[in-house]
């Protein structure tokens, strides 16, 4: 049982965010894949892993809490810090070959679009993130996490899409 709950929750997630058409609900959505993904991690002991998701959900707890964007220089800042406390954790267990950088990018994606974009730069950092980690869990057989990233990018790619069209249409009217 704990096993379907581990990878169905994120796949839950993944299919609400086919809902998730405000910004607002997408990092609601967001926080709750880290909650889920983070809470899997300490059950398989996977200690780095869960710190970096709860890392992750911070950064979104705090988007969501103050409803700010943070300035780009303290966006780089931050995300220098958080990724090397990544890269330490991948040296200290090991996880240092080429392939770990996809998984780094993905956060640092994900992390300048929630701290620094309003919802069309979001959506894009999140698409192209999900991507990158879809490609990972491919390589490495896991097929959830890449379902459930796949997912990610197909949503929040149709709302990208829709926002663009709201706001071509909006021009549209303004002549």
């Amino acid at each position: 049982m704990t096993e379907i709950l581990m990878h169905g929750l994120p796949m839950v997630m993944a299919v609400l965010s086919f809902w998730s058409n405000t910004e607002r609900k997408v990092l609601f959505l967001n926080l709750g894949l880290c909650i889920t993904i983070s809470t899997s991690m300490a059950l398989q002991d996977a200690w780095a892993g869960m710190l970096v998701m709860a890392m992750a959900g911070m950064s979104t707890s705090y988007r969501l809490i103050t409803n700010k964007l943070v300035d780009q220089r303290l966006t780089a800042v931050l995300i220098v810090l958080m990724s090397s406390l990544i890269g330490y954790l991948n040296t200290v267990t090991g996880n240092t070959s080429w392939l770990e950088i996809l998984p780094v990018m993905t956060f640092i994606l994900y992390r300048f679009g929630e701290l620094h974009c309003r919802e069309a730069g979001l959506r894009l950092c999140m698409i192209s993130g999900s991507l990158l980690f879809a490609t990972y869990a491919l390589i490495n057989h896991s097929w959830g996490v890449a379902a459930t990233e796949s997912l990610f990018a197909v949503s929040n790619s149709w709302f990208l899409m829709q926002l663009h069209r709201r706001n071509r249409q909006a021009v549209a009217q303004t002549y």
